[in-house]
């Protein structure tokens, strides 16, 4: 197994809303797409990925779920989601299936996703009948 380091500069940053989302595009929101995220490592079966993003002021994240457990690390900013705030510092874990949303604070957020292995899953909300 050899060690992988990530240096900043070397690092391959996307705009959110100029990655092909296909169908995914119409259940985000287009404050989302206006951020920007880069993979540390993209995982794969049995490898962990870890994921960063950087977020404007009052992005929001729309409800949404994935198969796998997800934690979210703040490293600048804070997410805000009904009455709660986690700010800078501050981690929230996520179960796969979870539904969850939250915007961001007045200022930019960055934060730091890790999954157990690479997922690229996404499910939308279920509509309420």
């Amino acid at each position: 197994m050899t060690i992988r380091v990530h240096r900043e500069e070397q690092l391959s940053w996307r705009r959110i809303g100029d990655i092909p989302l296909g169908w995914m595009r119409a259940h985000i929101d287009p404050t989302e797409q206006e951020g920007h995220l880069c993979f540390h490592e993209a995982g794969g079966e049995g490898a962990m990925q870890l994921m960063e993003m950087r977020l404007n002021p009052h992005t929001r994240i729309a409800p949404h779920s994935h198969d796998d457990d997800e934690i979210f690390y703040v490293v600048e900013g804070s997410l805000h989601w009904g009455d709660k705030v986690l700010a800078a510092g501050g981690s929230m874990f996520i179960p796969a299936g979870t539904e969850y949303s939250f915007q961001t604070g007045d200022a930019p957020a960055r934060l730091l996703n890790f999954r157990g292995r690479a997922d690229h899953s996404f499910n939308p909300a279920r509509q309420a009948a």
